[in-house]
């Protein structure tokens, strides 16, 4: 038995690392070519496998893509959570704010990264933290703490639910149009009327 274990933990961990080696091609040639000039072919070569073994993990690249998305929006909210945190801001609001401007931020350092996210760090990774939890522990904690304080506060749950998509919807967008198309202008000049725009949305 322990030897037929062995040898499932050792296929659980090649596959892993097939798909991790998928992930990462695939996330180079995202950045680097953009997604509409990347081919199956092309991720594939690059993480040193077979265009067959593509199929076993992922539908098309858009799966992939939409999966990067899903993952990488997850570290960035993470980050902010733990810098959050480690500032000690016990205020409801002034915490948000904190964790939204170094979400800003991040975005701006990384504009590669941002185009490649582009508007989609927003609803989908909401409801994908709600469907699984595990998976996205550290968003569904924030989202759960969100809402807590709005009702609390007492905000209906359902107002407070979509508060925080609108507030999601809202930073995506405000990101990808100022920072990459510099619209109608820059990120700096804006944050200020995006930040007293959601204090306004936060008090009930």
């Amino acid at each position: 038995m322990t030897l037929q274990n062995d040898k499932l933990s050792f296929t659980t961990k090649k596959k892993q690392l097939k798909e991790k080696e998928l992930f990462l091609a695939a996330y180079n040639l995202f950045l680097e070519n953009g997604i509409e000039k990347t081919s199956i072919d092309d991720i594939a070569k690059n993480a040193g496998v077979a265009k067959g073994t593509f199929y076993l993990y992922f539908n098309d690249k858009y799966d992939v893509l939409n999966k990067l998305i899903l993952q990488k929006s997850n570290e960035i909210i993470k980050e902010a959570l733990a810098k959050t945190n480690d500032l000690g801001i016990e205020n409801f609001r002034q915490r948000t704010l904190f964790f939204i401007d170094y979400i800003v931020n991040y975005l701006k350092c990384n504009v590669s990264l941002l185009k490649l996210i582009n508007k989609n760090i927003s609803w989908g990774l909401y409801r994908k933290a709600v469907m699984t939890p595990q998976e996205y522990e550290d968003v569904k904690k924030v989202l759960d703490i969100f809402i807590k304080n709005l009702t609390d506060d007492g905000m209906e749950k359902e107002e407070a639910e979509m508060t925080l998509f609108m507030i999601i919807e809202l930073v995506g967008s405000v990101c990808f149009t100022t920072i990459i198309l510099k619209e109608p202008t820059d990120i700096e000049s804006i944050k200020p009327i995006l930040f007293k725009k959601i204090l306004a949305m936060l008090t009930i």
